[in-house]
Parts: structure tokens; sequence; C-alpha cells
């Protein structure tokens, strides 16, 4: 049975599937920070606990270096070219698992911004580095960075979810393989491209997490982009865009809480919407005690009626858990601290007001390239359509009218070729 056994009413939590949480206090993200956690997860790395700080790891360059070089005086040279800037970061994809090392950063909140991201990752990881080309400089750095004084494979066996959204994590894998083969298209991109992919599984989960009832799917969700003007007039952006976003977002603390509720969390915790084909009649009365706890823990006034069926069961207990953030609640402050964050760490960087015309999910030039090329993939040019649907794929779509900004974008950069009139002979290539 995967219900917990001896349900009871507990704090709500919504951990195994999203980042945030109800305090405020613990509710600080850094994305430098989370990229550092991500590559560490991607190239199976451990940091020696000896390495505390930046500052820890070049003293063990310096002294390489200068046992390699005619002593100190080059030093300071090479710590203007690398150190100074943070340069050293970039030298290879995986040294960026140092940007962890940022002692201003609540690695909290990081750690599980990361956690949701690795899941999207599955079982992917990088058994061996992509080659780069290094100076004799960078290679002497990569080996210090390589040693076992900094680096060691890590031994933990990390718990990972089923993904909510599997579709969309099967989408992440393939174009994260992608990007990890271009590894200078990597490094520049890396932060946005787990923003992006942030973004898109808040929006996807939100229009998703009340369809329980079957597995998720791909909803519809435009954006514009920067460079256009907005119009109330444009029915499907005011029908499924920012608006639908935020409204739908709201609903994810209380179902995702409800879903954590119901099963063991120091084990492998489903996805509501598989967990609903695994409850079985038998289930219906521990679900109805449950309810009726609930409902006496909280102190909630709505009528409760005994459910008969599973679907039925769910529907009252998602009634519940969702009155009991309602506004006046005791809750209502650990409710409005969920909501707030994940607009503010999640969405808004793809949000943007037009005074009048209200607000819009936006995409600018570098995150449209960047989504653009790992549409493409592995291939050189795709036709114009085709592209529209590797977008829509990810859940993001465009209407008429930014499909005709999105060509003219595109001929601007000289990345599309037509073979004649037709629309059908549109064919974009990759930037990279």
């Amino acid at each position: 049975m995967p219900l917990q056994k001896d349900l009871q009413p507990k704090n709500n939590s919504a951990a195994s599937f999203f980042p945030v949480s109800a305090n405020s206090a613990n509710n600080k993200y850094d994305w430098d920070t989370v990229v550092g956690f991500f590559i560490k997860a991607l190239h199976n790395l451990e940091l020696e606990k000896s390495i505390k700080n930046l500052d820890d790891f070049k003293l063990l360059c310096k002294t390489r270096l200068t046992n390699k070089l005619d002593g100190e005086p080059f030093w300071h040279i090479i710590e203007k070219m690398y150190f100074d800037n943070h340069q050293i970061l970039n030298i290879a994809p995986e040294m960026q698992a140092l940007k962890v090392l940022n002692p201003e950063s609540s690695n909290a909140g990081d750690e599980r911004l990361t956690t949701l991201l690795v899941n999207l990752m599955g079982s992917m990881q990088l058994n061996k580095p992509p080659s780069v080309h290094l100076n004799f400089l960078e290679k002497e750095i990569k080996a210090v960075f390589d040693s076992p004084q900094v680096t060691r494979v890590s031994k933990k066996i990390s718990k990972q979810h089923i993904p909510y959204l599997p579709y969309l994590s099967e989408l992440f894998q393939k174009d994260l393989h992608f990007l990890v083969s271009h590894p200078e298209h990597f490094l520049q991109n890396i932060k946005s491209f787990l923003k992006l992919y942030g973004f898109l599984y808040t929006a996807q989960l939100s229009l998703n997490i009340k369809g329980w009832a079957k597995a998720p799917s791909v909803k519809d969700c435009y954006f514009i982009l920067d460079s256009e003007k907005a119009s109330k007039e444009r029915t499907k952006l005011q029908l499924h865009g920012h608006k639908q976003v935020i409204e739908a977002s709201y609903a994810l603390f209380p179902y995702l809480a409800l879903n954590e509720s119901l099963q063991d969390t120091k084990d492998v915790v489903l996805p509501f919407w598989q967990l609903f084909t695994e409850i079985t009649a038998a289930d219906i009365d521990v679900l109805n005690n449950y309810a009726e706890s609930f409902h006496e823990d909280r102190k909630l006034i709505e009528r409760l009626q005994p459910a008969s069926s599973n679907s039925d069961a769910l529907t009252t207990l998602a009634k519940l858990f969702t009155e009991q953030f309602k506004k006046g609640s005791t809750r209502e402050t650990a409710f409005n601290n969920f909501v707030k964050a994940t607009r503010e760490t999640l969405i808004r960087p793809f949000e943007q007001g037009r005074k009048r015309a209200g607000s819009y999910l936006v995409l600018n030039q570098d995150y449209l390239l960047l989504l653009t090329n790992i549409a493409i993939g592995n291939r050189d040019k795709i036709r114009l359509h085709e592209l529209l649907k590797e977008f829509q794929s990810r859940g993001v779509f465009f209407d008429k009218s930014s499909e005709v900004c999105l060509v003219e974008l595109f001929e601007r950069m000289g990345n599309v070729e037509r073979m004649s009139d037709s629309g059908d002979a549109v064919y974009v290539r990759k930037t990279i």
C-alpha cells in the first residue's frame, strides 16, 4: 500500500517535488551557488573539507605553479589573470563546482533548488568530463582541481523521486546532453539553462497540479519576445499566459503538501497523479478517517461528507488542504511566504509588466537563442514549424504575432534560410 501507515495531520511541506519553503527565512537562493551544486551532482564530485574557500584552492595552485615556474615573480600575474576576476571557474565546466565555496550564500535553499534540477536530471551522470583546450597554466590549475587534495568521486547515494513531469525530465536530459557536448557554450549558458528549466517546471507543474486523475501533459503557456509590443487584444496571451501561471501556482502548496502527507517521505515519494493509480478501494476508509482528523486538527468549517470512491476522497482532502490556507487563517502567512518565494525565485525572471497592457511572460534574446540552440540540438537546421513544435514540447508557445517577430529577429541575426516564399521552406540554424 503506497499510503503511509497511521495517517495523522502534520506540518505542511512540498519538499519532495518543489524547493520553496513556507518559512521565509529559508527562502534565500543564489543561482551561482546552485550552478556549483548542480555541477557537483552532474560530475559526481565531492570537494575535500579542507578546501573551505577559493583562497585555499588558490594557495594549492600557487605552490604547484611556483615550483613549475621560476619562483614567485610570475605568480602575481597568474593571480590577476585567473583569480582576481574568478576566471578560474571558467577553465573547465566541472570547475564551476568551486562556486559552492561562496561564504555569503545560504546553502539550504540552494541545495533544495538543486534537488529539483537533479531530479529532472534523473540518473544522468558524466563519468568522463568533456575535453577542453587548455594552455599550460590552465592544465596545471586543472591538475590541482583534479587532485585528491581538492576533489574526489562522491559515494553518496541520493534519493531520487519519480519525476512529477516525466516529459519535461526527458527533454531536460536531452538538452543537457547537448549543452555538455559544447563546453564553451555550456559555461556561458548553464545558469540561464537552469533558470529556464526552473521556470518551465514551475509553470507546467502549476498547470498540471490539479489534474491528478491523469498523467501530466504539456499545457499551453504563451510568451512574447521582449522586443515586441503587447496588447490586451491578443486572446491567447490573456487566457494562457502570465495570469494563468500565477493563478495556477496558488495550488502548488496545498496539493503538494497533501501528496507529501499521504506518503512516507523517508522512502521514494510518488507524484500525486501516480499515487492516485496505486490507491485501491480498501484505502477509502483510511482516507475518510484522515480527512476527519485533518478537519478537526485544522479547525475547518467546511462541511465534511464521507467519500465513496478514491477520487472523491482525494478531492475532499484537496479542498481541506486548500481551506487551511484561506485568508484570515493561522496558516495564511506560511502560504503567502510560499507563493511569494515561488514568484520571486522561479517566475520573476520571465515576467514583465507592460503598463496598461498588463504583465506577460517574456523571453529576451539570450534566453531565446539558448532555447533555439537546444531545440535544434545536434541537427544543423530545422524548419520553422518544427522549431515551434520543439518550443511547445518544452512549454513555450507563441501566437501568430510573436511568430512574425521571431522570424524577423532570426533574419536580423542571419540564422534563417528561405528556400521559397512558403512558410514551410523557412529553416532556422543554430548559432553555435
